[in-house]
């Protein structure tokens, strides 16, 4: 892939210091990725590798590879494929309504909390996945998280789980994941 490298213009993007001030980089992320020209590679400068972005960029059409040129440095890169269309879909399985307290009610006895929001990326996603492995079947999971958690949502849609949010505060989300 350093074929691709050596015809393009190469766009970094270092994004620890976003999440080491306690933020998401997705967006700061999706707006380098709608910019890119067919000519342009997109490196994204990590300390893991961003394997949620890299199925959901290649679901699109992207090529992308990783490179590990130091111990706790990923170098994830991007090139957009011809006529790819960049989606950002909002969140489909995800609904903010009346039917949480209701579903919260619906699952007293049978509901496993855990609190996310002290964690660092990825750390939040798998310990929601690996709690929800766990899950017993009728049974739901309650979610203390800073945000709606983007890289999940797909996952969670292919596992056929589904998610209710209510927003406490602008870092506070409560979630609520279950089977239908």
């Amino acid at each position: 892939m350093t074929k691709d490298l050596k015809n393009s213009n190469l766009i970094s993007l270092d994004v620890r210091p976003i999440i080491e001030g306690g933020s998401d980089p997705f967006k700061e992320i999706m707006k380098a990725v709608k910019k890119l020209k067919s000519n342009e590679v997109l490196k994204i400068i990590n300390s893991f590798e961003p394997i949620p972005l890299i199925n959901k960029l290649e679901k699109q059409g992207f090529k992308t590879w990783t490179d590990r040129p130091k111990v706790g440095v990923v170098h994830t890169f991007f090139k957009k494929e011809n006529n790819v269309e960049i989606k950002d879909k909002k969140f489909e399985n995800v609904s903010s309504n009346e039917n949480f307290e209701e579903k919260l009610h619906f699952f007293k006895g049978k509901i496993k909390t855990i609190d996310v929001r002290h964690l660092e990326m990825p750390e939040p996603m798998t310990t929601i996945l690996q709690e929800l492995e766990l899950l017993q079947q009728g049974h739901a999971l309650f979610v203390e998280h800073k945000k709606v958690p983007q890289f999940l949502l797909p996952e969670l849609k292919a596992r056929n789980f589904e998610i209710l949010y209510k927003k406490q505060s602008e870092n506070h989300l409560q979630l609520i994941i279950y089977k239908n």
